[in-house]
C-alpha cells in the first residue's frame, strides 16, 4: 500500500526558513511509516500535487524594473525628484550631501543646515523616503518565511483532512488543522496586499507612480543590521543640548520632550529587536533542531514537526518587523537631533512585521 510521500518528502521545502539539511531518504522511508494506515494510494496523492502546481499563477512578462541597490540611492532619486532642492544640496556641500542620503545624520551640523535656505524640505524628504524605503524592505524580506509558514499549515491540514477521512482522526482535530490554515492563508493574504502597498508607497515618494504604467521596483535584500551598539544616554543629551542651542527659546522645551520621546522609542526599539535575534531566533532554531531530531528518531510525528516549522518562520517575520522598527525609531532620533519633528512616532507593537503603516512619515 502506497502512502501519501509527497507530503512528507515536502517537509524540506516547508521548513528552508531553517536552512536545515534534509535527511535521508531512508529516514523520510522510516517516517512515512507513520501514516502508513492511510488507504489512499499514491497516485491520489499526485493528483493534488499537480492541482497544486497548476494553481500557481504564470509568469508574466517582466515590466519596467526601477533598481534601488541602496537606501541612499532612494534618497537621492527622491531629492532628484524635487528640482527646488538643487540649490540648498548644492549649498550643503558633496560630503554632507553623502552623509544625509547614507543616513549618517549625527555628523551633520544641524547648526550649518539652518542657515541653508530649504534645507529643512531637504531633510524631510530624506527622512521620509528613508521610512518608506525600510518599511518596504521589511515587507519584501518577509515574504519567503510568511509563504513558508502558510505551506506547512496547508501540508498539516491535508494530512489531516486524509486521516480524518480515514476514521483515524476526530473532526474536532481535522477543524483545529484547517482552522490553522485558513488563518495562514488570510495571513499571507494580508503580506502580498502590504507588499502591493509598499512598492506604490516607494514609487510614489519617489514620484516613479505615474511615468511609467508598468513600474516596478527591486529594493535592497535585507535591511541593514543591527548596529554593535546604540547611541548612549550622555551622548544623546549631549547632541540634544547642541541641537537645542540653535533654537529659539520657545521651541527649545517641546523639542526636548519630543528628543526624549524619541530616543526612549529608538532604545527600546534596538531592545527588542536584539532580543529577537539572540533570544527568540536562538530558541526557535534550537527548539526546530531538536524537534527534527526526533522526528528523524520517530519520536515525534509530522504535526510536531510541521508546527515548529511554521513557528520558525514567524519568528523570523518578527525577529524582522523588530529590525525595522529599530532603523525606523532611529530615523525619527536622528531628525530630531537636527531640530525638526516627525509627524509620527514608530509603534512598537507585536506581530506587525508586514505593515508598510509603520513608516509613519
Amino acid at each position: 500500500m502506497n502512502t501519501p510521500r509527497m507530503l512528507l518528502a515536502a517537509l524540506p521545502l516547508l521548513v528552508g526558513v531553517a536552512q536545515a539539511q534534509q535527511p535521508p531518504e531512508s529516514e523520510w522511508r522510516q517516517a512515512n511509516r507513520q501514516v502508513a494506515e492511510f488507504p489512499r494510494g499514491h497516485a491520489d496523492v499526485l493528483k493534488w500535487e499537480q492541482a497544486r502546481q497548476t494553481a500557481m499563477p504564470p509568469v508574466a512578462g517582466k515590466p519596467a524594473t526601477l533598481v534601488l541597490n541602496s537606501l541612499a540611492e532612494g534618497v537621492q532619486l527622491a531629492w532628484q525628484a524635487h528640482p527646488e532642492l538643487a540649490k540648498p544640496l548644492a549649498q550643503l556641500g558633496r560630503d554632507d550631501v553623502a552623509l544625509l542620503a547614507s543616513g549618517q545624520w549625527q555628523d551633520l551640523s544641524a547648526s550649518k543646515l539652518r542657515r541653508i535656505e530649504d534645507a529643512a524640505e531637504l531633510i524631510e524628504v530624506a527622512h521620509g523616503t528613508r521610512k518608506t524605503l525600510l518599511a518596504a524592505m521589511a515587507v519584501e524580506q518577509a515574504l519567503p518565511y510568511q509563504r513558508q509558514a502558510l505551506q506547512a499549515a496547508e501540508a498539516a491540514a491535508e494530512l489531516g483532512a486524509r486521516m480524518a477521512q480515514t476514521g483515524n482522526w476526530s473532526k474536532l482535530q481535522d477543524a483545529r488543522e484547517q482552522l490553522l490554515k485558513v488563518t495562514a492563508l488570510q495571513q499571507w493574504q494580508r503580506s502580498q496586499y502590504a507588499a502591493d502597498q509598499s512598492r506604490a508607497a516607494v514609487l510614489k515618494a519617489l514620484q516613479q507612480w505615474t511615468r511609467r504604467t508598468a513600474q516596478t521596483v527591486r529594493l535592497p535584500q535585507s535591511l541593514p543590521a543591527l548596529p554593535a551598539a546604540i547611541l548612549s544616554e550622555q551622548a544623546f543629551q549631549d547632541r540634544l543640548e547642541r541641537m537645542a542651542a540653535t533654537l529659539p527659546a520657545s521651541e527649545q522645551t517641546m523639542m526636548r520632550a519630543n528628543a526624549e520621546l524619541a530616543y526612549s522609542a529608538y532604545r527600546t526599539a534596538y531592545a527588542l529587536a536584539s532580543s529577537s535575534q539572540q533570544d527568540t531566533l536562538k530558541l526557535r532554531q534550537f527548539i526546530y533542531d531538536e524537534t527534527v531530531l526526533r522526528y528523524n528518531g520517530m519520536l515525534l510525528n509530522t504535526w510536531d514537526l510541521l508546527a515548529e516549522s511554521r513557528a520558525l518562520a514567524e519568528a523570523r517575520v518578527e525577529a524582522i518587523g523588530a529590525v525595522r522598527d529599530f532603523w525606523l525609531a532611529e530615523a525619527d532620533l536622528q531628525l530630531l537631533l537636527l531640530g525638526q519633528v516627525p509627524e509620527s512616532f514608530v509603534t512598537l507593537a507585536a506581530g506587525g512585521g508586514d505593515s508598510p503603516a509603520a513608516a509613519g512619515h
